[in-house]
């Protein structure tokens, strides 16, 4: 039984991760930062191993014995540190196969901070020489759930800086099949999957909102001013809201709206709804 360690398995991607590799005939494993992670990763069937991601020895250390390594990192400056770490960790324990999430758009010389982040560990990876398939989400619809739920919870609304464009939106569950479908099978080395979603714009996501809350939920659109100021007073770092910014403002041009036919590709099935999402995440909104 092949055995497969999951990086970054506490995060929504990671969890999705897990979730779906259940009842694959393979065994999981899940790299945490502590022991107060364990329950978390448990409930899924995986063990739990504590590894310090920042740490060489570290990861070569987890990474030993096991088959299969699936990476995902936070929204970070120069993620291809980590990333460069994880393919030294592979390749000293023969891993045959470097699943890796990373963000629609990756170019390591692309237009905004993020596409160049992603970029530079796919270009790492690609010349790695090992075994890889690549997974790059959208937007995702968890961030009504972590990003507005307070605010349609106590005010029936929420605020964005998008306008009226469309952005494609995915369950980040999606992406989890997708990963546990490339993790227990040789057939995807080397292929690379744009995870788009369905596209709605914020408004359509209020009237579905509103529809599945039974109360009427609004969408506001702010200025972009108002809303770096906003991130600012949460005491989010600048850096990260500079890279916020330049992602609200390729959302407002309708830049992130394309659709991918991958998902149906190796699924057979459409990629889940907002409507669903929302039916299936009632309880985080009341």
């Amino acid at each position: 039984m092949e055995k497969i360690i999951v990086l970054g398995a506490t995060g929504n991607i990671g969890t999705a991760v897990l979730k779906n590799l259940q009842n694959r005939n393979v065994d999981v494993y899940a790299g945490v930062r502590a022991e107060s992670d364990f329950e978390r990763v448990r409930r899924f069937g995986a063990t739990p191993i504590i590894v310090n991601f920042t740490n060489q020895e570290s990861l070569n250390k987890v990474l030993e014995g096991k088959q299969r390594v699936f990476l995902v990192t936070p929204l970070m400056q120069n993620p291809e540190a980590i990333t460069q770490m994880v393919i030294k960790a592979a390749k000293i324990n023969n891993l045959k196969h470097l699943v890796r999430s990373t963000a629609a758009g990756a170019d390591s010389n692309g237009q905004i901070q993020m596409a160049k982040w992603a970029g530079a560990s796919e270009d790492l990876i690609k010349s790695s020489g090992l075994n890889y398939t690549l997974l790059r989400p959208f937007n995702f619809l968890q961030n009504y759930v972590n990003y507005h739920s307070q605010t349609i919870k106590e005010h029936s609304g929420f605020y964005a800086p998008n306008g009226d464009a469309k952005l494609a939106l995915l369950d980040v569950n999606d992406l989890g099949e997708i990963a546990a479908i490339a993790l227990t099978s040789d057939a995807h080395y080397g292929k690379t999957y744009e995870l788009s979603g369905l596209a709605y714009n914020n408004a359509e996501i209020a009237e579905t909102l509103s529809s599945t809350l039974d109360k009427k939920i609004s969408y506001i659109d702010i200025p972009e001013e108002k809303a770096k100021e906003s991130m600012l007073s949460n005491q989010m770092p600048e850096w990260m809201v500079n890279a916020m910014m330049e992602l609200n403002y390729i959302i407002k041009q309708g830049w992130t709206a394309a659709y991918s036919e991958d998902f149906k590709s190796i699924t057979g099935k459409e990629y889940t709804s907002a409507q669903t999402f929302f039916e299936n995440n009632r309880n985080a909104f009341v």
